[in-house]
C-alpha cells in the first residue's frame, strides 16, 4: 500500500507491549503509531493478533532447493520468497566456502539483488577463511588462508553489498583481514574456529565484533594444556570468549538440535538479548521433504525429525527464523518479547540497520508480522503491503 493502516489488538513496540495499536503507512514506511485507539473501517484490522516487527535473519543459505550462489535470479528469488512468506522480511544471503572465483561471481550477482529496503540487505560470507578442524559441512578443500589479495578480490566483487564475514581469527593473516574488512564497514565475526581468548582479544582490537552460531563449530572453554611448568588449566575457547567479552555480540541456532535450549537460555541471561541474535542458518534444502540434497556448496541429508546432517555432523538447519523464535519460547523458556527481539532488533543493530529494520517505530520500513498467542503466523507485511 502506498498509503494505509493496520490495526491490531496488541503490538510489540520498543517500549513494550501496547494495546489497540494502529500503524500508519506511506510509501512503504511507518509514519505514525497510534496506541489505545479503536479500529476504523479503512484499517486492515487484526483483533486477535499481535503486531510484531518483521524478522531479520543474518545467516540464511537458501530454501526449496534454491541457493544464493545460483546464477539464476529466479532461483535466488524463490529462496527469498520462502523466507519472507515465513516471517523473515529482511535477510543476509549467505555464501559458504567455495573457490574464490565462484564466490566472487556470486557476490557480484547478489550485489545487484541487495537494497537498503530489502528483503536482501546484503551478503554474509561464511568462509572460505575457516579452520579446517572446524569446517563442519563446509568443503574442506575450498578453505584458504585470509590473504589481503583474497580479501580485496572479494570486497571488490561485492561492491559494498558484503555486510558480514565469518572467519577464524587464529589463522595466519587473519588479523590483517579483520582490519581490512572492518575498514570496509563489514561486520567481522569469528566462527568455525579453534581460537582461544587471546586470539579473540587480538582480533577485537582490529575490528572483530561478532561470533557466528555460538556453541557450534567452535570450542567451549574446556581446552586443557600443560605449559611444562607443573600445572594445568582450562583455556577459554570461542564460546568462553563470547561469555567473557562485553564487546562481542553473537548468534544462536535454535532449531531444537544445534544447541541445548538450557544452554541457550544461560547465554542469553549472561549476555542479554541485546547481544544475542537468533539465526536460522537455513540450508538450500529448507522447506523440502526428507532426502539427500546437494546445493549451494552443501551436501546434506534432511531427516524426518527436521534437521540436516553432512556425514556425522550437523549441516545447518531446515527451519525458517520464526521457528527458532518458537523454540526459544517453548523449549528455552524465554519470553515471547525477548525471543522476538533477538530475531528482529538485535540482528538489525548488529549490522547497523536498526533505523529501518527490526523495530516498530515511525520512520522505519513497514515490515511486520501478525502473530497469534502461540506465535502462529497470521500475516506478513513488507513495505506496508500484505505478502503472506
Amino acid at each position: 500500500m502506498s498509503e494505509g493502516s493496520v490495526w491490531a489488538a496488541r503490538a510489540l513496540l520498543p517500549e513494550g507491549e501496547r494495546q489497540r495499536v494502529r500503524a500508519v503507512v506511506r510509501d512503504g514506511r511507518i509514519t505514525a503509531l497510534e496506541t489505545g485507539v479503536e479500529p476504523r473501517a479503512s484499517d486492515d484490522a487484526y483483533p486477535d493478533a499481535v503486531l510484531a516487527p518483521g524478522l531479520v535473519d543474518l545467516q540464511v543459505n537458501g530454501a526449496l532447493g534454491a541457493a544464493f550462489d545460483a546464477p539464476d535470479a529466479g532461483e535466488r528469488r524463490r529462496a527469498v520468497d520462502f523466507h519472507v512468506g515465513a516471517g523473515t522480511t529482511s535477510l543476509l544471503a549467505t555464501l559458504v566456502s567455495a573457490p574464490r572465483a565462484h564466490l566472487a561471481a556470486a557476490l557480484e550477482r547478489l550485489a545487484a539483488d541487495a537494497t537498503p529496503a530489502g528483503p536482501v540487505l546484503g551478503v554474509h560470507l561464511e568462509g572460505p577463511f575457516l579452520a579446517p578442524e572446524k569446517c563442519g559441512a563446509h568443503d574442506r578443500a575450498a578453505l584458504v588462508l585470509p590473504t589481503l589479495e583474497a580479501v580485496e578480490e572479494l570486497l571488490a566483487a561485492a561492491a559494498g553489498a558484503l555486510r558480514m564475514v565469518t572467519l577464524a581469527p587464529e589463522l595466519p593473516g587473519a588479523l590483517e583481514a579483520v582490519e581490512r574488512f572492518a575498514r570496509a564497514s563489514v561486520v567481522v565475526a569469528a566462527g568455525h574456529s579453534r581460537a582461544e581468548l587471546a586470539d579473540v582479544r587480538a582480533a577485537l582490537a582490529r575490528g572483530l565484533s561478532f561470533v557466528t552460531h555460538v556453541g557450534n563449530a567452535s570450542d567451549w572453554p574446556t581446552r586443557v594444556f600443560d605449559p611444562g611448568v607443573g600445572y594445568r588449566r582450562s583455556e577459554p575457547g570461542l564460546v568462553g570468549a563470547f561469555m567473557l567479552e562485553p564487546r562481542l555480540r553473537g548468534s544462536l541456532i535454535l532449531d531444537g538440535v544445534h544447541l541445548h535450549p538450557g544452554l541457550a537460555r544461560a547465554l542469553v541471561e549472561l549476555r542479554g538479548p541485546e547481544n544475542v541474535a537468533l539465526v536460522s542458518d537455513a540450508t538450500p534444502a529448507a522447506g523440502l521433504p526428507p532426502g539427500r540434497y546437494r546445493r549451494g556448496g552443501l551436501d546434506a541429508e534432511i531427516h524426518a525429525e527436521g534437521f540436516a546432517t553432512a556425514g556425522e555432523g550437523l549441516a545447518g538447519s531446515v527451519v525458517p527464523l520464526l521457528e527458532a523464535v518458537r523454540t526459544a519460547v517453548r523449549e528455552a523458556g524465554l519470553s515471547r518479547e525477548t525471543a522476538l527481539r533477538m530475531a528482529s532488533e538485535t540482528p538489525a543493530r548488529a549490522i547497523g540497520v536498526e533505523d529501518r529494520k527490526g523495530r516498530l517505530v515511525a520512520g522505519a520500513d513497514a515490515d511486520w508480522l501478525l502473530l497469534g498467542d502461540d506465535l502462529e503466523l497470521r500475516a506478513v507485511y513488507r513495505a506496508g503491503a500484505l505478502v503472506a
